[in-house]
């Protein structure tokens, strides 16, 4: 190639350069061109996102599950990558999605070359509105559009329908939002005429012991609230992470009526639940006494609040039974089974409900 050549081809691809470049800029920073438009996100942000959108990446596990339940060819990537148990539940297709990070939890930063290599068109940060300082600084970061989606569990029917507008998948998002909605206002009815005092007192119990827990009024609580139980921990919050420290003493001065066992990195399915039937110092608690504790379904996400996402709406209805079984008459099975197909595009196996179900529904005996 002549050196004439040469010169041409290397103005080429500066010229080329400077456009991407001016392009990611005009799409961040308000000033679209004829393949981008401005959107209005949750957070009342204006975001210049592209007309067709191909890939999102949630920004925490938040965001992937609401892109994954309304069209999972949307999405870019996992935030982490999924466990042996979860991906039993994800069909095959999505399993070998590459694992971009995020930015969610405590200290968790994202990794910018690698998301930025995976070429997203927009970020989606859902979880606390009101955090819009995050949202600009990633979106300054990382010259990707972010959107603000709110995280909120009774906006959950509101939020699915503005990422329906943002992906042109307007009826997929309004399906979701009615079996939202639907579920949300049933629960919410019911529970009002159930009197303060009748209120079944709950302990969340997390950690490897049972001796870690969420304090109340926070996303992680939120089911378990909005579902008409009252939380017995009095412990202070731990920055917004959750997972308090619980002492024995407190707990049997709470003596819980009901005991919800969750777990996560920090602990292992069953681990808690196969031990708290054999301890005597447990079998001081009501709960325990009355066979009242139950293990929160843990795949593909925790039914109650990892992540607090749309995962929580057959968790409603599973908590909602047990606190108040005289009040709700759910078919559990036909609900799992359909919640699942529905959201996370999967048929369950009755070997899988049973899986599923079996130490989440069944009063415990043998004590």
């Amino acid at each position: 190639m002549g050196r004439r050549n040469q010169l041409v081809l290397l103005f080429a691809l500066l010229m080329l350069a400077v456009a991407c470049t001016h392009k990611n800029k005009n799409a961040t920073e308000g000033s679209p061109d004829r393949t981008h438009h401005v959107f209005v996100d949750m957070a009342g942000r204006k975001v210049v996102v592209p007309n067709k959108i191909g890939k999102i990446l949630g920004s925490s596990p938040v965001g992937t599950v609401l892109v994954y339940t309304l069209n999972p060819d949307l999405l870019a990537g996992w935030n982490y990558q999924p466990d042996p148990g979860e991906m039993v539940f994800i069909p095959e297709r999505y399993r070998s999605l590459p694992v971009l990070g995020g930015w969610y939890g405590k200290n968790n930063t994202g990794n910018l070359e690698i998301i930025m290599s995976a070429h997203p068109d927009v970020l989606l940060s859902s979880g606390n509105i009101h955090d819009v300082a995050a949202a600009d600084r990633i979106q300054q970061q990382t010259r990707i559009p972010v959107v603000v989606l709110d995280g909120a569990l009774r906006n959950l029917p509101a939020t699915y329908r503005k990422l329906g507008e943002l992906t042109g998948e307007v009826p997929r998002a309004n399906e979701l939002a009615g079996e939202c909605e639907s579920t949300l206002s049933e629960i919410e009815t019911k529970i009002k005429a159930i009197p303060a005092e009748k209120r079944r007192r709950y302990y969340y119990a997390e950690g490897p012991k049972g001796l870690e827990t969420e304090p109340g009024d926070g996303m992680h609580t939120e089911a378990l609230d909005f579902a008409g139980g009252t939380n017995v921990a009095s412990v202070p919050n731990q920055a917004g992470y959750g997972h308090a420290p619980v002492s024995m003493e407190q707990l049997l001065q709470w003596n819980p009526e009901i005991i919800i066992t969750g777990y996560d990195h920090n602990s292992s399915p069953g681990e808690f639940y196969g031990t708290v039937w054999s301890s005597r110092t447990w079998s001081r608690i009501r709960a325990v006494r009355n066979g009242e504790v139950y293990e929160a379904p843990q795949y593909p996400h925790n039914w109650i609040d990892r992540p607090p996402a749309s995962n929580r709406i057959i968790g409603l209805k599973w908590l909602a039974q047990l606190f108040y079984p005289e009040s709700f008459h759910y078919d559990m099975r036909a609900e799992t089974a359909g919640f699942y197909a529905k959201f996370y595009h999967v048929q369950l196996s009755n070997e899988q409900l049973n899986t599923i179900l079996s130490p989440a529904t069944r009063k415990h005996h043998e004590h």
